[in-house]
């Protein structure tokens, strides 16, 4: 039997993996880098069977609860091939960690070191702490997206979809005012519209109002305190809805956005329509592909209007709602998405219970066939959405002390999303949440600390001031010798991968379009109703691709800026230990590094947030023009009668072709097909040199911005090495300074160690 120990740190992203005690080889699987567990731990299995061969493994997992839940359901899921006996080495949740680095920021705030009571401290703290977090919720047509939404408010604030279709982008955040004010935005920001306290009827105008394109909402969201963020829940019109083509770019966009969002998708449970928005759907499962567990638990089914079902065997029968669920499941495996979390939902119920809603027809029915069948109770299909045994829990805690007429929030499976909802926020949102909040003041201290020890040493020992002058002046003349901003080499960080990822998905999108294109054969012609079906879906794709290419290229240089800035700071780090060479290692030696370390990480910081490309490319957008190529063919049939007459009469049976002209319009679906989607394969190859030269355009910007802030650190450091060597000896210091600044010292050690002890493990 092989123990397997994995340690691994949500906060650092930081993963430790001993087979038997020892380390895999370097060029083991088990090494998986600076990931994110769920990215890698569905492979685990696998890769300790192919590397080790032995089918019984012990695992014992350090990290946090909600971590080692996905260990437990990756092993569990091939129980036939390994087994494995998973134990927990427990170390503290978000909700601990967050609230000791709140203790701690407060101690921070009332201790003795003032350069931590800096405002921009203060502010990139707060802004941390304050973070917002997306849910966006997209839907088929006539899915109930809009009641879903109001049965999460507990309140009816959007307009139903009988009532009125969402045209225009809802953004509700969640905030402590009891009633909801609403600011409505025209296409270039300007203020429409406002409301201190909006109603459904105020929802509705705006909603109708074709200047409109996003309405704030802001409100107290109830299930939002079970997560741990402020979260803003975002109703998008549908790519076939949306009223301009900057909503569905949007829309599309915020699919994309794996870092920040998670995503409600709702169906009609009574009318599944899997294929209604086929080309969204199939953009939905290829960004789900892309990230191993992560993405999908990022994607949240639901199966909505379960209600509408009726179990009894005159009717549906006892099956229907697992028919449903399953049917549901079949179409997302057909696009490649397998273990969805698919979730059956009755929002309309839940809604009139939330509201106290005295005509509540739907929940009284359903309210009488959850207690007469239990296939109508939602909760329990934990199979279709995979929540976790702790949350099973949870919910069977809430039935056992909640009042019976209550239980129909539970039943009605709204409860079930809006604990799905708390735990990836819980799982993802706040470990980031968490290093943020710590690097709001971490760098500071470090450099503080840094400074502070010195000085202590230098009072201690009188040769270490000499030591420490000597060493500044190695350092300063290595800096102005190597001219830093020349010997950081921004060229080192090539743009490479950069450029491959774009050839590559340029490549495979003219293969999609190729695709498409031979669905069609030159001699097929179809009727013309069945082509202006196919027509409408090519029309779609036609308007749909150049926004997923743009978005998809676009995600690649945002990644590539992004490594470009942190490898930056690498190659600078790096440089700054050089200053060091052949200083004598048994002196006082120190990092140069830690003196600007509140500097890199801003610079990290404010490039990673500020970096914006817009890529316009016109050649991106297809001109609509519908063009239909028509062969018209005539059945017709030549009359004929026969008849005979005799010397005597005779009674013959005889048939009649009357002579009938049909006329029937047949389409050459090539000819259509080309028409729309050939100039977008056309275009892109100058899509790839545009994204190429855009690339490399950014980055020399890029390159002259780093190199900008680079000198201006430099500066920073030089002058700090100068204060240094002024540092004055225990002599030239009254008794009372140097008790303050070992008690300085002793302070912000206490404080890092307090830190350290959160979030490294």
């Amino acid at each position: 039997m092989k123990k397997v120990s994995i340690k691994y740190n949500p906060y650092l992203l930081t993963t430790e993996i001993t087979v038997d005690g020892k380390h895999p080889k370097k060029n083991s699987s088990l090494n998986v880098g600076n990931k994110r567990l769920q990215e890698w731990i569905e492979q685990i299995p696998d890769i300790l069977l192919k590397e080790y061969g032995d089918q019984n493994i012990t695992i014992e997992f350090t990290g946090t609860q909600a971590d080692f839940e996905d260990v437990e359901m990756a092993f569990d899921a091939v129980k036939d091939k390994v087994k494995a006996e998973c134990r927990l080495n427990k170390k503290a949740d978000n909700a601990d960690v967050e609230a000791e680095i709140t203790k701690i920021f407060k101690d921070i705030q009332a201790g003795p070191v003032k350069e931590l009571k800096d405002k921009k401290i203060i502010h990139a703290f707060e802004k941390a702490k304050n973070a917002l977090f997306e849910v966006n919720v997209v839907a088929t047509m006539s899915s109930g997206k809009s009641t879903l939404i109001n049965a999460l408010l507990g309140r009816k604030l959007m307009p139903a979809a009988n009532e009125a279709t969402t045209a225009t982008i809802v953004k509700i955040v969640d905030t402590d005012q009891d009633d909801f004010s609403a600011v409505a935005f025209g296409l270039d920001g300007q203020k429409l519209h406002s409301f201190d306290k909006v109603t459904l009827k105020d929802m509705k105008m705006l909603n109708s109002d074709p200047k409109v394109t996003m309405v704030e909402l802001r409100g107290n969201i109830p299930f939002v305190k079970s997560t741990g963020m402020r979260l803003v829940l975002v109703d998008t019109p549908g790519p076939n809805n949306s009223r301009n083509k900057h909503h569905e770019e949007m829309t599309y966009q915020m699919i994309a956005n794996s870092d920040k969002s998670l995503v409600l998708y709702v169906m009609n449970g009574a009318q599944l329509g899997i294929n209604d928005e086929k080309i969204f759907l199939d953009y939905v499962c290829d960004q789900m592909k892309e990230g191993g567990k992560k993405s999908r638990d990022r994607f949240l089914f639901v199966v909505n209007r379960m209600d509408d079902f009726k179990p009894s065997e005159d009717d549906e029968g006892m099956t229907c709602i697992q028919n449903a669920l399953n049917n549901a499941v079949e179409g997302l495996k057909e696009r490649g998405i397998y273990d969805p979390n698919v979730f059956p939902a009755a929002s309309l119920p839940t809604l009139q219970y939330r509201t106290d809603d005295p005509e509540a027809d739907e929940l009284w029915a359903f309210e009488r066939k959850s207690k007469k069948y239990s296939v109508m109770c939602y909760e329990q299909y934990y199979n279709f959405n995979h929540l976790p045994q702790s949350v099973h829990h949870k919910i069977d805690k809430l039935l056992s002390i909640k009042p019976e007429s209550s239980n129909v929030e539970i039943h009605s499976g709204i409860v079930s999303i809006e604990q799905a909802i708390s735990m990836y926020v819980n799982k993802y949102a706040r470990a980031t949440k968490v290093r943020d909040l710590v690097d709001a003041f971490n760098s500071t201290l470090d450099e503080l600390a840094a400074v502070a020890k010195l000085e202590e040493d230098i009072r201690k020992d009188k040769n270490k001031k000499a030591q420490l002058d000597k060493q500044i002046v190695k350092i300063r003349t290595n800096i102005e010798s190597a001219k830093m901003a020349q010997k950081v080499n921004l060229d080192k960080v090539d743009m490479a991968d950069a450029e491959e990822k774009i050839r590559n998905y340029i490549k495979s999108t003219y293969a999609i379009i190729d695709k498409i294109l031979m669905q069609y054969s030159s001699s097929q012609k179809i009727k013309k109703n069945e082509a202006l079906a196919k027509a409408r879906d090519l029309q779609q794709q036609a308007e749909s691709l150049p926004i997923q290419i743009k978005i998809e290229i676009q995600k690649i240089l945002d990644t590539a800026y992004k490594n470009k800035v942190s490898k930056t700071i690498e190659e600078y780090k790096k440089y700054l230990s050089e200053l060091n060479i052949n200083i004598d290692s048994k002196g006082l030696t120190f990092n140069p590094a830690q003196l600007v370390s509140s500097k890199l990480a801003d610079l990290g910081s404010i490039i990673n947030s500020a970096t914006e490309t817009k890529m316009i490319d016109k050649s991106y957008y297809v001109t609509k023009q519908k063009r239909v190529f028509v062969e018209s063919t005539r059945k017709w049939y030549k009359p004929w009668t026969w008849f005979n007459e005799g010397d005597h009469y005779e009674t013959r049976t005889y048939q009649e072709k009357v002579a009938k002209y049909e006329r029937e319009d047949y389409v050459l679906m090539q000819k259509v097909a080309d028409d729309y989607l050939t100039p977008i394969q056309n275009s892109l190859v100058n899509i790839e040199k545009s994204a190429l030269s855009h690339l490399n355009g950014e980055m020399e910007r890029l390159n002259n911005y780093l190199s900008d802030n680079l000198k201006e650190i430099n500066t920073i450091l030089d002058n700090k090495l100068k204060e240094l060597s002024r540092t004055e000896t225990e002599e030239m210091l009254k008794a009372s300074e140097i008790a303050e600044k070992e008690a300085n010292l002793k302070w912000m050690n206490g404080i890092q160690k307090r830190v350290n002890n959160i979030i490294n493990f």
